[in-house]
């Protein structure tokens, strides 16, 4: 489905935008799948996320440029 993928020009015209938003127990990975989502990324050695993270991605979809920025929150309870 995906035609290509990458971190986007700035200059680029943006079809869509989604906000999504990572929830969850704590120490599952939701900052693991931001990470390689977002950076390509993986480590076995990470720190707990304080408060809220984000990071945004821009991919082309059918055509269609594709703008996600997705949050990661701490995952503990308040």
């Amino acid at each position: 489905m995906a035609s290509g993928g990458g971190y986007g020009d700035a200059n680029q015209k943006i079809d869509y935008v989604f906000k999504v938003v990572l929830i969850g127990d704590s120490a599952v990975g939701k900052s693991q799948i931001l990470a390689r989502f977002a950076r390509n990324e993986f480590s076995l050695d990470s720190k707990a996320t304080i408060g809220v993270e984000f990071q945004t991605r821009t991919l082309v979809i059918e055509h269609k440029s594709v703008k996600a920025q997705i949050w990661d929150t701490a995952g503990q309870e308040r």
